[in-house]
C-alpha cells in the first residue's frame, strides 16, 4: 500500500514538474479567414516586356486570423511570405501567399499557406507607382516599365486555402516572442 502510494506520488510531481510546462495548442485557420498586416519589404515589379523573377514580399501579421465563425485565431508576430507580379488586365499588383512562419520561443513553425493580398480597402492587390520606359530589341520599339510598392504599406491577406497545425510551447500558449526592432526603425514609418 505504502509502495503504490509512492508511486503515485513520483508519478504525480514527475507530471507536475516536467510534463505540464509543455502545452499543445491545436490551430485551425479555415479557408475564408482573414489577417491585417503591413508589408515588410518594398515591391518592385516588372511590367510586361520584361522577365524578371517575381518580387519576394514578407507579410507581418498584426493579431491573427478572424475566422468565417467571427473568432480570432491569434497568430500575432507570424510573417507570410509570399511572390509579387504585375497584372496587366488590371494594373496593378499582385501579392501571392505561399506560406506562414511563426516564431515562439526557440521554434520556428512553418505552414504552408495560399492566399492573396489585398489592400486597405479591400481591392485586389496594390496600386503601384509606374515608371515607364522604352527599350529597342531587335530594331522593335518597346514601351516597358515597372511598378513599385512602398514598403510598411497595410494590407488584409485572405486564404485561399485553410491549414490546420499543432504546435507545442514550454511556455504558456498566451505567451510570445516580443518583437524587437533597431533603435532607428521604432518611429518607422511617421
Amino acid at each position: 500500500m505504502m509502495r503504490r502510494l509512492i508511486v503515485i506520488l513520483f508519478v504525480v510531481i514527475t507530471y507536475n514538474l516536467f510534463l505540464k510546462k509543455s502545452y499543445t495548442q491545436v490551430l485551425n485557420v479555415p479557408t475564408g479567414s482573414f489577417a491585417t498586416g503591413t508589408i515588410l519589404t518594398g515591391i518592385s515589379v516588372a511590367l510586361p516586356g520584361e522577365v524578371i523573377d517575381p518580387s519576394p514580399v514578407v507579410f507581418r501579421i498584426d493579431e491573427g486570423f478572424f475566422t468565417p465563425s467571427d473568432s480570432l485565431v491569434d497568430m500575432s508576430g507570424c510573417y507570410a511570405h509570399g511572390t509579387a507580379y504585375w497584372a496587366d488586365h488590371i494594373s496593378r499588383v499582385i501579392v501571392e501567399i505561399k506560406d506562414i512562419t511563426c516564431p515562439q520561443g526557440e521554434k520556428l513553425y512553418h505552414i504552408e499557406a495560399l492566399g492573396y493580398l489585398y489592400d486597405e480597402e479591400g481591392g485586389f492587390g496594390f496600386d503601384g507607382e509606374i515608371t515607364r520606359y522604352e527599350k529597342e530589341i531587335w530594331g522593335i520599339r518597346i514601351r516597358t516599365g515597372y511598378a513599385t510598392v512602398p514598403a510598411f504599406s497595410r494590407g488584409i491577406l485572405f486564404l485561399r486555402q485553410g491549414f490546420t497545425f499543432e504546435r507545442k510551447d514550454l511556455k504558456h500558449p498566451q505567451w510570445r516572442r516580443p518583437m524587437t526592432f533597431p533603435d532607428k526603425f521604432k518611429d518607422f514609418p511617421p
